[in-house]
């Protein structure tokens, strides 16, 4: 298996309720608003960058179809979504660029040329940054959302896959596969300020929703590696299936979720006291994953079975299976949130 391969790298009764009394209070008071100035949409699409295609699937989470497909770069191989649902961030890998997709429209809006090999992005929770790692340049090209430009770039290790932010954005974290290392960036400075030796391959990196835990996977050694933020060292490895290719926290970090690449499964880890407790069949060659943002979806995409597996994480069963593009390698989800403007 090639590098690139790995190069990727996430509505309860509860939230449903909140959403219908947030959906009654915008009709109220746009009640009194002229219908130009009011607007309400809904923010429940996943984007799948499908590799050898050099699209992007866009699918409706509501009934599991694809309803667009957007012509990006070569080789989409990592996707990122703004936080508030409006933008698409394609990292190219052949064509070492960033489509930006504007996901209104489902078109690409501007290309930013980035370092060489640009494999997974990340943007910022307040959604001014997008962190993209860049595999060929050992480099992390740093982008303005305003401006569409590369503010920085910040040398990091030998051949960076995986990229994840904390919630508070102040730190990156990026998985340097070929040192076996994380290199951990200061956003404040655009500089690497730790590094954290993991397992062997590490390809994927997620951050716990209280940012205090970072979690990586690492192909080679088939594990999961816990480094604790405040110390910035590994307090736990988690055995998890073969070939671990993607990690994803659930929205209250009660759960990992592992990809495994070699034996078409995901592994359901318990974050507290790591243990695997469960095993979920996928597609063929799982190579990425993502949750919805309540936790209630988990969006798996199959590399060589050109689908995307839809699993209820409560029942740990497949409930969808969705067609997509040829070699999907990179899924993230949108916003459920309401938005209105």
């Amino acid at each position: 298996m090639s590098t690139q391969q790995f190069e990727t790298r996430p509505m309860g009764r509860r939230r449903l309720a909140d959403a219908a009394r947030c959906m009654l209070a915008l009709l109220i008071a746009g009640a009194a608003l002229p219908a130009s100035a009011h607007h309400i949409h809904h923010n429940n699409h996943v984007y799948v960058a499908n590799l050898n295609d050099n699209t992007v699937s866009v699918i409706d989470q509501a009934t599991q179809a694809v309803t667009a497909t957007v012509p990006v770069g070569t080789s989409p191989s990592g996707l990122a979504v703004s936080p508030n649902g409006a933008t698409v961030y394609v990292a190219n890998s052949s064509s070492n660029s960033v489509s930006v997709i504007d996901a209104a429209s489902n078109t690409v809006t501007a290309t930013v040329p980035v370092g060489s090999s640009p494999v997974s992005a990340v943007v910022s929770p307040n959604g001014a940054d997008v962190y993209v790692a860049n595999a060929n340049a050992n480099s992390v090209s740093v982008i303005d959302t305003t401006s569409n430009t590369v503010i920085a770039t910040v040398p990091v290790g030998n051949s960076p896959n995986g990229v994840a932010v904390t919630p508070d954005g102040k730190l990156v974290y990026v998985a340097d596969t070929n040192d076996n290392s994380i290199a951990v960036i200061d956003t404040s400075t655009h500089t690497v300020t730790a590094t954290v030796l993991v397992g062997t391959g590490p390809v994927s990196v997620a951050v716990g929703h209280l940012g205090s835990r970072v979690y990586v996977a690492n192909v080679g050694s088939n594990s999961v590696s816990v480094i604790d933020r405040a110390t910035h060292s590994v307090i736990d490895t988690v055995t998890a299936g073969s070939g671990a290719s993607a990690v994803a926290v659930s929205p209250f970090g009660a759960h990992l979720y592992v990809a495994n690449f070699g034996d078409n499964s995901v592994s359901v880890i318990r974050a507290f006291k790591p243990v695997v407790t469960g095993t979920v069949a996928t597609g063929a060659a799982p190579d990425a994953l993502a949750l919805d943002r309540d936790g209630d979806r988990l969006f798996v995409a199959n590399a060589d079975a050109n689908t995307v597996s839809v699993i209820n994480p409560e029942t740990r069963k497949v409930v969808a299976t969705v067609n997509v593009g040829n070699v999907p390698a990179a899924v993230a989800t949108q916003p459920t949130e309401l938005s209105g403007w």
